[in-house]
């Protein structure tokens, strides 16, 4: 058996859906837009960024939600994501509900998806393949840069007055992303606790419980 005999979001239909704890799905991350916008050549956002850049390897951990308007759907997971470098990282999202698990691998081939009951698809196209099998045409070669709060090449963003990166537009597949940091840990660098990406129909919210690098 392999994932082409699996309808989109069946993978994820009763196996990520979190128990116990507040689901990511009730969080708030409605925000203002900061009342005052930092320049991007603001001596001390430019040393924000040289410090996100410094972190080359790195992996978080905590809750990932979805929701789109059609079809309406919404599910939430526990996630731990481990990135290498821009062709090597992993995303896990696992359910404190059952065993099961759902894995993105990302090499120099293309993204590995696989479960925990022994079915694995590798494609070189990534992004069909996240929106057939995972059901999110969702930017994951980008997922590294933007769940630290870097926007790199990208120059339609918004710093706050703690010199943090605030909100960030970003087209592609011809869709219009849209980010929203909605709260950080404290720590040098601050690093993203709330993050909203939503492109229209889609919303995803994250939460980092736990960072290490």
């Amino acid at each position: 058996m392999n994932f082409k005999s699996i309808s989109k979001l069946s993978l994820l239909g009763g196996l990520l859906i979190l128990a116990g704890c507040q689901s990511i799905l009730d969080e708030n991350t409605q925000v203002s837009q900061p009342q005052v916008q930092i320049p991007h050549n603001d001596p001390q956002w430019q040393n924000h960024l040289k410090q996100l850049e410094q972190i080359k390897r790195y992996s978080a951990r905590g809750q990932f939600g979805y929701i789109s308007k059609e079809p309406k759907e919404r599910f939430s997971s526990n996630f731990d994501w481990s990135y290498q470098s821009a062709n090597q990282f992993g995303l896990e999202f696992t359910s404190n509900l059952s065993s099961k698990s759902l894995k993105l691998q990302r090499t120099a081939r293309g993204l590995t998806v696989s479960d925990n009951k022994g079915n694995s698809r590798t494609e070189a196209d990534i992004n069909s393949l996240m929106e057939e099998i995972v059901g999110l045409a969702f930017p994951i070669d980008q997922f590294g840069d933007w769940l630290k709060g870097l926007p790199k090449n990208n120059d339609q963003y918004i710093v706050n007055e703690q010199r943090q990166l605030a909100q960030f537009t970003y087209p592609i597949n011809g869709q219009l992303w849209q980010a929203t940091y909605v709260e950080y840990h404290a720590g040098q660098p601050a690093l993203p606790k709330l993050i909203q990406l939503e492109n229209g129909n889609q919303t995803l919210k994250i939460r980092v419980d736990e960072w290490k690098y």
